[in-house]
């Protein structure tokens, strides 16, 4: 390769490492949206941990159920 080929192809690296970097900061911002979109559904599914939770919509429907099956009529 001549001189002027080198510094093509070493140009063209050296954007295709930037590109990269910059896909897996993308990429890790990404992950973290996801995690925290499954901590809010599960938030909402099991309770947040207020004063007087029981334990959200799956924790009410398992109470409910339970009661039910013992024979607990008081809620």
């Amino acid at each position: 390769m001549n001189m002027l080929e080198n510094q093509i192809v070493n140009t063209l690296k050296a954007k295709r490492r930037q590109k990269l970097a910059s896909q897996k900061g993308a990429s890790m911002m990404e992950y973290a949206l996801i995690i925290a979109g499954i901590a809010v559904v599960a938030a909402i599914l099991f309770g947040t941990g207020g004063e007087g939770d029981t334990g959200g919509v799956v924790g009410e429907a398992i109470t409910n159920k339970v009661n039910q099956a013992v024979g607990n009529t008081t809620e």
